[in-house]
């Protein structure tokens, strides 16, 4: 077993500390002001160019859509204060009143038309929104404030597919460019939040958008001005917490969630994630780059075709362990993509046993008993625990008699890489609001038409689970919707598309005074943070 890191400098806890002590960039007394420190790293400003954690947290302070999430994942109303069925195939959206955007337009169904018709084409996206705009086939303007849109096919989860798509204005909407909303000048939503300034990978500012018509129903933005620190290594956003350079943080580290809890100048606040903890194996092709033989020369044969290899390196992960020792219970094992208990997660796709017997036997079958070399490719600055746990996965996959290669990456090239399939496998976490949307996303064949396979970057294809998936999502009832989601998780379960580890849970801080609220998305932002009063 062989690890090969690239990282960005090394600076001790202690000199980091130190250095913060010093280095005030905000002062976070006063009480009007919010000061933020996040692992996630925005590279957009453009809220239809790339659906990621980042900008699904950090787009919601300035940009709003037709529908939204509550906390615990219900769609509940948000630019349409109502929406309803008129038929299988027509859905109706009537907007609120007296919405106006940042540059004092009021919003009406020509923005959201304007919208939508640019959803699919904004080119070069590393994840497209428009898997959740492909089965539209007509949107068509009732008055200024009523819409309804045609689908293709039955779509009994429209709304909730529309709480990721973000409202612009439509003379944005129809000329803006990536680089226009970048430099901030087409940055225009009806958010709480204006935009004041962006910094790519350092800060995002904002301040309260007077004029927000929330406020007119009591939901008034409780900031004045919001900073968003990005501040990538854990221990240096634990210090500056700690030395008060910032009033709360995501991502806390593992091992400092206790003494955090003891802390009375502190809180810490816990939610589980819709979120999955992945592996990917390149199963699509005949020869990958990063599978060999152990001498390094290449393979004919590509052993991840194999579903019997595949099983194999799933069962010989010993997911409990992991969970409980190095995550320190911060976690879920997963044997499906999403949360237990969602609707259309099949009761019978469980997180396997640790059995390295029995993963030794199916690859002896499969004709790979000998093993086979294999890089995994990991993020070294995204997920709380990416190297430790992928070194857990190659001491299990190495017990199997496979020489494995542990390669870390910086997440910005990391991502970059895996969506031109560069790897054989790698470890990636996702983000999953409803089966059927996580299926179509992340496992399902890629297909740019039906937006299927935005997020699969190893092309893993099943077109068996794929037809009962595709039927699921045209399925108007919700509950036999659900048992045949049910039936495309199992499917694709069984052939161990990609292997699922574990479901995160989401550690929060915050000073004395604020209250955050996690929510099941990946998100940390303004929304989620109120004074303790």
């Amino acid at each position: 077993m062989h690890f090969k890191f690239r990282q960005f400098g090394n600076f001790s806890k202690t000199f980091v500390a130190v250095v913060l002590g010093f280095c005030a960039f905000v002062n976070s007394a006063n009480s009007q002001n919010l000061v933020l420190g996040t692992k996630l790293e925005l590279n957009t400003l453009d809220p239809h160019f790339f659906n990621a954690f980042p900008t699904g947290s950090s787009h919601a302070m300035i940009f709003e859509r037709l529908t939204k999430l509550d906390p615990v994942g219900k769609v509940i109303p948000n630019l349409a204060k109502s929406w309803s069925s008129v038929n299988p195939t027509t859905w109706e959206f009537v907007l609120n009143s007296g919405v106006v955007f940042h540059d004092g337009s009021a919003l009406t169904a020509d923005d959201v038309i304007a919208t939508i018709d640019r959803v699919p084409n904004v080119p070069n996206t590393p994840n497209s929104f428009a898997q959740f705009t492909r089965g539209i086939d007509k949107i068509a303007k009732v008055s200024d404030l009523v819409i309804r849109i045609t689908t293709k096919q039955p779509n009994p989860t429209l709304p909730q597919d529309l709480a990721n798509v973000f409202i612009v204005p439509a003379k944005v909407a129809k000329s803006a460019t990536t680089a226009d909303f970048n430099s901030g000048k087409a940055a225009i939503g009806t958010g709480p939040y204006k935009l004041v300034e962006w910094v790519n990978g350092d800060r995002l500012v904002v301040d309260r958008f007077d004029a927000y018509w929330g406020s007119k129903l009591g939901d008034t933005p409780s900031w004045k001005r919001v900073t968003e620190k990005v501040i990538a290594k854990d221990s240096t956003r634990l210090a500056a917490l700690l030395s008060g350079q910032i009033d709360a943080m995501d991502v806390v580290p593992i091992s400092d969630v206790a003494r955090l809890k003891k802390d009375p100048k502190f809180s810490v606040y816990r939610g589980p994630q819709g979120l999955v903890h992945y592996v990917a194996l390149d199963s699509a092709r005949d020869v990958s780059p990063f599978v060999t033989a152990k001498d390094g020369s290449v393979l004919t044969t590509n052993p991840l075709k194999d579903a019997r290899v595949r099983q194999a390196l799933s069962l010989a992960l010993p997911r409990e362990q992991i969970v409980d020792r190095l995550l320190e219970g911060s976690a879920i094992p997963a044997g499906g993509l999403t949360l237990p208990g969602m609707p259309g997660s099949s009761p019978k796709v469980l997180a396997p046993k640790h059995d390295p017997e029995k993963a030794a036997k199916l690859l002896k079958e499969a004709g790979w008993g000998n093993g086979f070399k294999i890089t995994l490719h990991i993020t070294t600055d995204r997920y709380p625990g990416d190297t430790i746990v992928a070194q857990a996965i190659a001491s299990a996959w190495t017990k199997l008699g496979i020489q494995v290669v542990v390669d870390g990456l910086p997440s910005a090239v990391f991502f970059t890489r895996a969506t031109k399939q560069d790897f054989s496998a790698f470890a990636a976490q996702y983000g999953i609001d409803e089966v059927g949307a996580g299926l179509r996303a992340l496992i399902a064949t890629p297909d740019k038409d039906r937006g299927y396979g935005t997020g699969n970057r190893v092309r893993y294809s099943n077109p068996a689970a794929d037809q009962i998936l595709t039927d699921a999502l045209s399925t108007i009832d919700l509950n036999e919707r659900a048992r045949k989601l049910e039936r495309a998780s199992e499917a694709y379960a069984a052939d161990v598309g990609l292997i699922p580890v574990y479901h995160p849970v989401a550690d929060f801080a915050a000073r004395k005074g604020l209250v955050v609220t996690p929510v099941t998305q990946r998100r940390f932002n303004a929304l989620m943070v109120r004074p303790a009063k």
